[in-house]
């Protein structure tokens, strides 16, 4: 028997570090010149690697930014819910992060290259499915505020409103450009919790 065994593939080894630093050169890109200002090549020079090693990967750009997209909205899916307390105050507070994140740069074209790539994926694919998740995801987590809200007695409105009234428009804003994402957050709290 022999006291050799293959090498072990380390978690967060080269490939890891590749990863990140590509993601982490697509975002500095898009923040410096919006999603169309850049290459492949750009952002392989940007990341220090191999501009074959982003196709090999990625297949290509629209897929690696899509990916970064991706894991920029799982992050920002990680931080902490609200709770005040109060579902008014902590729909407000979710809504103002969420807007700040939007208003972003680099949120902003990491949304739209979401929404294009959404709108390219056939459904059921891979892509389709990471952005549907990622949406889920969301959801949930309003849903957790609005289960909260229902132990403590508060009249809630359903996940749906929550979507519509208020998710959306923020949505709406960023994207299409018109008025700031963070405009009259108040307002369309009250028209969610309206009856």
């Amino acid at each position: 028997m022999s006291d050799i065994s293959p090498p072990r593939r380390r978690p967060g080894g080269r490939s890891a570090r590749v990863g990140a630093a590509v993601h982490e050169a697509v975002r500095a890109l898009i923040a410096e010149r919006g999603r169309d200002g850049f290459t492949g090549r750009d952002v392989a020079e940007r990341a220090g690697v191999n501009e074959a090693t982003i196709y090999r990967r990625w297949g290509s750009l629209d897929n690696l930014v899509l990916d970064v997209a991706v894991a920029v909205a799982r992050l920002n899916l990680e931080q902490p819910l609200p709770d005040t307390g109060s579902l008014r105050q902590d729909l407000r507070l979710w809504a103002a992060r969420m807007a700040t994140e939007l208003a972003a740069p680099e949120g902003l074209s990491l949304i739209r290259a979401a929404v294009a790539a959404r709108a390219d994926s056939a459904a059921g694919s891979d892509r389709a499915r990471q952005i549907t998740d990622v949406a889920a995801v969301r959801a949930e987590l309003i849903q957790q505020m609005l289960d909260r809200a229902r132990v403590r007695g508060e009249r809630t409105p359903d996940l749906s409103t929550v979507l519509d009234r208020l998710v959306a428009p923020l949505y709406l804003r960023a994207i299409f450009g018109y008025g700031r994402p963070e405009h009259d957050l108040d307002d369309l709290i009250d028209n969610t919790l309206a009856d």
